[in-house]
């Protein structure tokens, strides 16, 4: 039975409500996404929120509360962050947003707005080691991680809205104003010396971050839409601070990806990441679509510990693209064992030198090589390339992701080249040769399995005379996947360049 579950970040910018669907196995699935602009922040008045930041807040969390009975959400988890955490009269809002909403919100320290945000990172990327930085309207959280555990963390007590006020006055920034403003940034992060020099990616969380991301993607063109795992590098996060800091609000709200409602703000988040990436010695920013939300909930759901190894995410995201896509999970997992056989048997034959790498791919795309058939089993093929290409997978890179998709959805070489000409920023020519030959593994080990009864239990490469035999073993020597299975086999010895042919064979009886 699925259940819903509604995240309310009550921000010190903005107030967003994302709604979410869960099954039986804990999976999750984005029905909903909602934000308001409140710029809290800029209500603090002598450490208090005023009338107005009051009323608004209420105003906003009776609307949320009417699309959560709309949507007929069981469980509501509400958190308020650094606007509300810093004001005298926090605890006084919140008791009102109970009274009159009946929503319990809990105000987050920073170490805990810190932590989820970390949690919401590992449970998303597969990063070893890392720094993480949340900016929002008023307040900055940082976290170091190694071997994906996390070792500091830290939450400032400014953000983008509070460090505009404090040193950008005028609509063109002055030399001065931003020299003040990049000192101030700079003193404080050297106040945490457990940052200095770790050279690994910082990882931005935080609509900031995701607004410099659609920034750059429109400036260089970027061929896919994702922002989640987009890296810009420490060259190009300067440059693009170097432009917009020389352009008035109104110029810089029509700047390609700019976020309008953000354009007054969005010049101190920016400066924070470069700051931060000189004094971490990074070379690297990488925007993360999740964080303080999806660490809430990830908490709510799975608990406090995040996934170990890159490969608990790879198999968390494979789950929920099957449950989503009502994949036939005996028919997949079946394929995958005959697939990574095949592989194993081909390298062991010297016939290629992939690694562990392409052969994790290999067994990503086996289990979701039937995504497309939910819309439509007659261009499967390439329903199941957009939405492995469009819909997020969590712990892997856009290239991981084009590659996975391009090989689940393999059925030609001219649909694989098309394919890789959307993308030519992205995937490489050189990739093609490594999806053809995995892709005719993949052709061949479905059309073992067509029936979807798990009817030829396993297969064995030999090879005799320089030729080469796979013998499938089965129940019996008629199966229907015996008659089409001349074809995928053509291609793959021409793929693998190769001379194939098969054999049938009776599996023995079990003692």
């Amino acid at each position: 039975m699925t259940k819903s579950i509604g995240v309310i970040d009550l921000g010190s910018n903005t107030a967003r409500l994302v709604i979410y669907k869960q099954d039986e196995q804990g999976n999750l699935i984005e029905v909903d996404n909602i934000k308001r602009s409140l710029r809290l922040s800029n209500h603090l008045q002598n450490n208090r929120l005023d009338a107005e930041g009051i009323s608004i807040t209420l105003t906003c969390l009776h609307q949320f509360k009417e699309l959560l009975d709309a949507r007929q959400v069981q469980k509501t988890i509400a958190v308020a962050t650094a606007a509300v955490r810093q004001a005298e009269n926090g605890i006084e809002l919140t008791q009102r947003i109970k009274a009159e909403t009946g929503i319990s919100v809990q105000i987050l320290t920073g170490e805990e707005e810190a932590r989820f945000g970390y949690l919401a990172v590992m449970d998303s990327m597969n990063v070893d080691e890392g720094v993480t930085i949340d900016i929002g309207g008023g307040s900055t959280e940082i976290t170091y991680f190694q071997n994906r555990r996390l070792q500091e963390s830290h939450s400032f007590p400014f953000g983008i809205v509070t460090l505009t006020k404090m040193f950008l006055h005028s609509d063109i920034p002055t030399e001065a104003e931003f020299a003040q403003l990049r000192s101030f940034l700079a003193a404080s992060f050297a106040s945490k010396p457990w940052l200095m020099g770790k050279k690994c990616p910082v990882i931005a969380i935080g609509g900031t971050a995701r607004n410099l991301g659609k920034i750059h993607q429109r400036s260089v063109h970027y061929s896919m839409d994702s922002l989640h795992h987009y890296p810009i590098s420490t060259e190009s996060v300067t440059g693009i601070l170097e432009h917009i800091r020389s352009l008035s609000l109104e110029e810089r709200r029509q700047v390609p990806g700019m976020s309008k409602d953000r354009a007054d703000v969005v010049l101190s988040g920016i400066a924070a990441f470069e700051s931060l990436l000189e004094y971490t010695g990074s070379d690297v920013l990488l925007v993360s679509n999740k964080g303080l939300r999806e660490g809430v909930l990830y908490e709510s759901v799975w608990g406090t510990e995040p996934p170990a190894t890159g490969s608990e995410i790879h198999a968390k995201t494979a789950a929920q693209f099957m449950n989503r896509y009502h994949i036939d999970r005996a028919h997949v997992e079946h394929v995958k064992g005959l697939a990574l056989s095949l592989f194993d048997q081909l390298g062991a034959q010297g016939l290629h030198t992939f690694g562990q790498a392409e052969r994790e791919l290999l067994a990503t795309a086996t289990l979701l090589h039937d995504a497309g058939r939910t819309i439509n089993v007659y261009e499967s093929s390439e329903h199941t390339f957009y939405l492995l290409s469009q819909v997020l997978m969590a712990g892997y890179t856009h290239r991981e992701r084009l590659l996975i998709a391009m090989l689940a959805a393999y059925k030609s070489n001219k649909l694989l080249v098309s394919q890789i000409n959307r993308h030519p920023d992205i995937v490489s020519k050189q990739d093609k040769s490594l999806i053809e030959k995995l892709g005719h593994i993949l052709l061949v080990s479905r059309m073992l399995d067509r029936s979807m009864t798990q009817s030829i239990r396993s297969v064995q490469l030999t090879k005799t005379n320089g030729s080469y035999s796979l013998i499938c073993v089965g129940k019996r020597t008629d199966h229907l996947e015996y008659s089409l299975l001349d074809e995928p086999l053509i291609k793959f010895s021409k793929g693998w360049k190769i001379p194939i042919s098969f054999e049938a064979a009776i599996a023995k009886p079990k003692t």
